[in-house]
């Protein structure tokens, strides 16, 4: 919308009249999550099943911004920032309640999930994947109505870092090894998470990438790429992907040659001073 287009009464009467419905679904799900974390606190057993129910809760409630953001862009012509300051808060809460469940560990053995999964065994290899999925389009319906230029840009790396961690630690390595049989129901749905994992972490290794080189300049965003490139690497040593463990082994000693170099300049820089 221009800055001399003003909004009319009759387009913010039509806006708040579509907007009643979204509200008390909003409110809804606030009532669902205070009883799942009242309910969390009362059972230990269960704690985990009403951590992943208040990270869905989350997805509902970032999907139900973006509607009403778009509302708002489709008749005001505007954005609706409270609504995506909202739905941005809520993919924090999402990441937070799904490393409750399983860690948020990137460095660790593939296998050390092992007992946080065993507390979650009736939510299926299907339900995980599809956890992870509706999380990433919701993020991506976000990022999309922040636009490009956000003040929020350089902080979408840190998030797709998180979310890489959580779908590794979601995801049973141990399974995935001994059930390599095309019957098994969950084949399919397993090969997806697994490649989905690898592209997640590929995707965030990049994203610190362009963070340093077109903002930052500072080596943590590289390690954090290295970071990324090693969980990679494991996964590629354990299932015997040659040809992508290679690469993966030279990006990770391009990054870390890199990183020597900036810390020794700056070593000298500080000897100067």
């Amino acid at each position: 919308m221009k800055p001399d287009m003003a909004i009319t009464k009759e387009k913010k009467a039509d806006f708040n009249d579509k907007l009643v419905d979204f509200k008390n679904y909003l409110e809804e799900l606030k009532k669902e999550a205070n009883i799942f974390k009242v309910q969390a606190k009362k059972s230990k057993d269960m704690e985990p099943y009403f951590n992943i129910s208040l990270a869905i809760n989350s997805i509902k409630t970032i999907n139900t911004c973006i509607v009403i953001n778009e509302l708002s862009t489709a008749i005001l012509e505007i954005n609706n920032n409270n609504y995506l300051e909202t739905a941005r808060k809520e993919i924090y809460n999402c990441i937070s309640y799904i490393e409750k469940t399983v860690g948020n560990n990137v460095d660790g053995s593939l296998s050390e999930n092992k007992e946080q999964l065993s507390k979650i065994e009736r939510f299926t290899p299907t339900q995980r994947l599809n956890l992870i999925k509706g999380l990433l389009q919701a993020m991506k319906k976000t990022v999309t109505a922040f636009g490009t230029n956000s003040k929020w840009k350089w902080s979408w790396p840190d998030i797709n870092f998180r979310v890489a961690a959580c779908t590794k630690n979601l995801f049973d390595f141990i399974a995935y090894e001994k059930e390599q049989d095309l019957e098994n129901p969950y084949y399919y749905i397993r090969k997806e998470h697994f490649n989905l994992i690898i592209e997640l972490a590929n995707q965030a290794a990049q994203d610190y990438r362009s963070k340093f080189e077109m903002s930052t300049q500072d080596s943590t965003d590289l390690k954090h790429s290295v970071e990324m490139l090693e969980m990679n690497r494991k996964i590629f040593q354990i299932t015997g992907e040659t040809e992508d463990l290679e690469k993966t082994k030279t990006l990770i000693e391009s990054f870390q040659q890199k990183i020597a170099d900036l810390e020794s300049d700056d070593k000298k820089k500080k000897k100067k001073q």
